[in-house]
């Protein structure tokens, strides 16, 4: 199961003894799960997702927004850069990254092509006005340019 939601709503589910296999917090919503002050250094990431609410939860990936993203699967983090964009319209773009997650994880891609793939689609989807839509055209050069770092 693939979690994208916030605020209670998360909470709740991971409160629960049956955890998701992926959830996809913002880096603000991360830090108010754990009320926390925010804080954007990797061993604070590290730290935010290595906490108990979150065991058993196979992916954890937080959006850090145009800085790209961070990211644990199992108990190997990553750091994920993305390039610069011109951003018409986010709106939609969390529910691509969702949609490039369930893809990489249907066909069995690993973690570095998961997580290139999952900010491509977001960042594809930013890039036009029409929400919910992307541009597959663009799709090689922007995957190209992410770099996924283990950390």
């Amino acid at each position: 199961m693939i979690l994208d939601c916030s605020g209670a709503t998360l909470q709740t589910v991971l409160e629960n003894p049956y955890k998701p296999t992926v959830i996809k917090p913002n880096i603000s919503e991360l830090y108010q799960l754990l009320n926390q002050p925010l804080d954007e250094s990797l061993e604070s990431l590290k730290q935010a997702v290595s906490q108990p609410l979150f065991e058993g939860i196979e992916w954890i990936i937080v959006s850090l927004g145009a800085q790209g993203a961070f990211a644990k699967h199992n108990h190997t983090f990553y750091r994920v850069n993305i390039p610069k964009i011109s951003v018409l319209n986010p709106v939609g773009s969390g529910d691509s990254t969702v949609a490039g997650i369930t893809s990489a994880i249907l066909n069995h891609e690993n973690d570095h092509d998961l997580l290139k793939k999952a900010n491509t689609l977001g960042m594809l989807n930013a890039q036009e006005a029409q929400t919910g839509y992307v541009n597959l055209n663009n799709y090689d050069d922007l995957f190209n340019q992410i770099e996924v770092l283990e950390v």
